[in-house]
């Protein structure tokens, strides 16, 4: 799986687990709704570690929990990426 696919899937459990919209979320991390979006729609490859820790800040959560699941097992990720 390509890295930013496993960052949207990741995202998506996130707001699931929370059941929150990306909206939601926008608002407790002032991250544009638009760049929340893109992420979880996997468009554009440049997802910036700033923009991972806003909002890990509007989940409340460390950055470390964020990439703490087995997507992010070197098995499951693709070289490529």
């Amino acid at each position: 799986m390509e890295l930013s696919k496993a960052i949207s899937y990741r995202i998506s459990q996130l707001l699931a687990e929370k059941d929150w919209s990306s909206y939601k979320l926008s608002g407790k991390c002032a991250v544009p709704t638009s760049t929340i979006s893109n992420i979880l729609l996997c468009n554009g490859k440049s997802c910036t570690l700033s923009t991972l820790n806003n909002l890990c800040r509007g989940f409340g959560i460390k950055l470390v929990t964020l990439f703490d699941s087995e997507l992010f097992d070197p098995e499951n990720l693709d070289d490529n990426d």
